[in-house]
């Protein structure tokens, strides 16, 4: 059911604990559809107000959360204003897909004039390149606030635009103006996926909560992350006469300075446990207490002289400054994405060859020894180390990950060890904080092993003997507690034999070895991940193309698919996009040409293929000719992106640079 806002307070309706505001009631009826079809507790509230959404939708928001909501759901623009408010929960945005312009681009191809494209940041590229396919003339205006959106609709109107396409914030100016406008619906797909982000924040926000109130109970599960001494003292002797007793415990116990000293610790503390532990003789750690209003955390020892108990020593923590510090660096690590999402159930596929893996990668979990996983790129290396880490015993730790081949020698050193101020020209100030220091008492994942230059290498060695960190430019050294985790998609022997990798660096991270099998040796996976992805993409929509997608899906069966999982997904990808648009009737001659003739044999090289409808008789200077060209096509299609243009050849980034080093190509 849909709820106005002016009803929220009258009807007394349960607030969700996710919650959506949708701006139009399109969206609120579509999401409802899902919500139903999912079986979801989300409540969708509509603003009453149609000359004002964005105003309503805030004003409602700050109602919701006082009401209780800890998760808002809203389109693009509105969640951006959300979060403009500073409402203190997470805030998640249902993002505006290819897909979601369909439709209003087939009006706008039939228009004649300028038609203006609107979006909250930056529009996406596919739009764009849309327009230009079907040559309609288009213009595109970005804006950051309800103000930008004013102008730039203004703009839109003087430029001689004689159409809009937007969201609900430009829909007001646009009426405001007369300028006739098409607000975009979001798809099920997207609505989905901001349903299932939700979910995900939610529960991490719940595991937040739990653990807080683990914190009172056994307060050591926090030592790891609190690496500092305790700050309170008390020291009494044998008769419980407070001898020892510091500045910081006299101002969490109440009294002036001097006040306790000569005094018995039950008059200062009547709750103590200093006595039991004189008559015990055994030390009380992390043991939880309340001292006048104060919850602390205290730890007390014996002091034992000669096989006689002379006094005891207490020290104690106040326990909402343990809690600050954990939320602190929780909140660090969420924002800076320390957390691994993927676990072994979302890893698809039936394949014995695959299962196998799995089985092999869960065992390995339990263990606390270097893993070094090889596979072909794309084969999901990342997913499955991602994997290992939220079985392991550090699932509660930060994850770490970094392309060794993204960053030079120099940068990569700084990046995994930091840097203390001063270290060099440009640090800094403070210094930096290195990736092995942000993964303590967590995992971090070194992909691409293989290309680390070889001075790092020495260095990464002795971090995984001694267990210990030192930054650039520091003589000190720091322990770190940190599972390693590898990858490469390269033989490393032959690395060895080429003096380009170390051979005691080998045998250190490859204690335990995982092999992911490629994607042409699962047998029936191809079929079952095209069919995961199919249905991904097209959502409803797939009962009405099912028939052609498995007649392209017949066209290309003999494919290697050497770029693996990545090559699939592209490929399937592009194939919804286009069924979406043109329907079933398109020609695929070209991009099943296209596919076909991208091999990735040896490490992801670009060849020709044998199929009739591909380019013949090349000679190496001609294949060279086209291989240039179709990467030149790709980086300049998506202006000049390594990893958009990598995505799209089907290969990885290292691979694209390589190419691009052998033909002299330079961006």
């Amino acid at each position: 059911m849909i709820q106005l806002e002016k009803n929220l307070t009258k009807q007394n309706k349960k607030v969700t604990e996710i919650t959506m505001i949708a701006p139009t009631v399109q969206l609120a009826q579509r999401t409802m559809k899902i919500i139903k079809q999912r079986n979801e507790d989300i409540n969708v509230f509509v603003p009453a107000s149609k000359e004002d959404v964005l105003h309503d939708a805030v004003r409602m928001a700050k109602n919701l959360v006082n009401e209780g909501a800890m998760v808002l759901i809203s389109r693009k623009g509105t969640a951006a204003a959300f979060r403009e408010t500073k409402l203190n929960i997470p805030v998640i945005a249902i993002n505006v897909l290819l897909s979601d312009y369909i439709e209003a681009i087939e009006i706008a191809e039939k228009e004649k004039g300028i038609i203006a494209f609107f979006s909250y940041d930056e529009m996406a590229e596919d739009v764009k390149s849309i327009c230009r396919m079907l040559h309609i003339d288009a213009r595109f205006y970005t804006f950051k606030n309800d103000s930008d959106c004013k102008i730039v609709v203004e703009q839109a109107i003087e430029e001689g635009s004689v159409l809009g396409i937007g969201g609900v914030m430009t829909q007001k100016y646009a009426d405001k103006y007369k300028l006739r406008h098409i607000t975009l619906e979001n798809s099920e797909a997207t609505i989905n996926n901001a349903i299932d982000t939700a979910k995900q924040i939610l529960e991490i926000q719940k595991e937040e909560l739990k653990k807080q109130n683990e914190l009172k109970i056994q307060l050591e599960r926090y030592k790891a992350v609190l690496n500092f001494t305790h700050d309170a003292i008390i020291a009494v002797d044998e008769k419980g006469t407070i001898d020892v007793i510091n500045s910081i415990a006299e101002n969490i116990i109440n009294v002036s300075p001097g006040y306790a000293v000569g005094k018995n610790i039950k008059q200062i503390i009547r709750n103590t446990d200093m006595i039991q532990a004189l008559e015990s003789r055994e030390k009380e750690l992390n043991q939880l207490m309340n001292i006048n209003g104060t919850m602390v955390s205290t730890n007390r020892i014996p002091i034992i002289v000669n096989d006689d108990v002379k006094g005891v020593v207490a020290t104690f923590q106040d326990v909402k400054v343990i809690q600050e510090n954990e939320n602190k660096i929780r909140r660090s690590l969420h924002e800076k994405g320390l957390v691994a999402k993927y676990n072994f159930k979302d890893i698809k596929g039936e394949s014995k060859k695959l299962k196998s893996a799995i089985s092999i990668a869960k065992s390995y979990a339990s263990s606390d020894s270097t893993v070094l996983i090889r596979g072909e790129t794309g084969t999901g290396k990342e997913l499955f180390a991602q994997s290992i880490h939220n079985l392991s015993k550090r699932k509660n730790g930060p994850f770490v990950a970094i392309n060794c081949a993204s960053l030079s020698s120099n940068l990569l050193e700084s990046e995994l060890f930091g840097y203390v101020e001063g270290a060099f020209t440009g640090a800094v100030k403070g210094g930096k904080i290195g990736l092995f220091e942000l993964a303590h008492k967590g995992t971090i994942f070194l992909d691409e092993i293989g290309e680390i230059p070889i001075e790092i290498q020495a260095q990464l060695l002795r971090v995984l003997q001694e267990k210990e960190i030192r930054k650039v430019g520091s003589l000190k050294k720091m322990p770190v507690d940190v599972r390693v985790i590898t990858a490469t998609n390269r033989d490393l022997i032959d690395s060895i034999k080429a003096n380009a990798f170390r051979e005691d660096l080998y045998y250190r991270i490859g204690v335990l070895n995982l092999n992911i099998p490629p994607l042409r040796d699962r047998d029936g996976d191809i079929l079952l991940l095209s069919k995961f992805f199919f249905e991904k993409n097209m959502g409803k929509e797939q009962i009405e193309f099912v028939d052609a997608f498995y007649q392209i899906m017949d066209r290309v069966k003999e494919h290697k698919w050497y770029g693996n999982i990545r090559e699939l997904q592209n490929f399937i990808e592009r194939v919804c996009v286009l069924l979406k648009y043109h329907g079933s009737q398109y020609n695929f001659n070209q991009l099943i040409i296209d596919v076909l003739a991208i091999d990735q044999r040896g490490g992801g090289e670009v060849y020709p293929s044998k199929d009739d409808n591909s380019p013949k008789g090349l000679v190496a200077n001609d294949l060279n000719k086209w291989e240039i060209e179709k990467i030149t096509d790709a980086l300049i299609c998506n202006e000049l992106s390594i990893q958009k243009a990598a995505d799209e050849l089907g290969i990885s980034r290292t691979t694209l640079w390589r190419k691009m080093k052998k033909y002299k190509i330079n961006v």
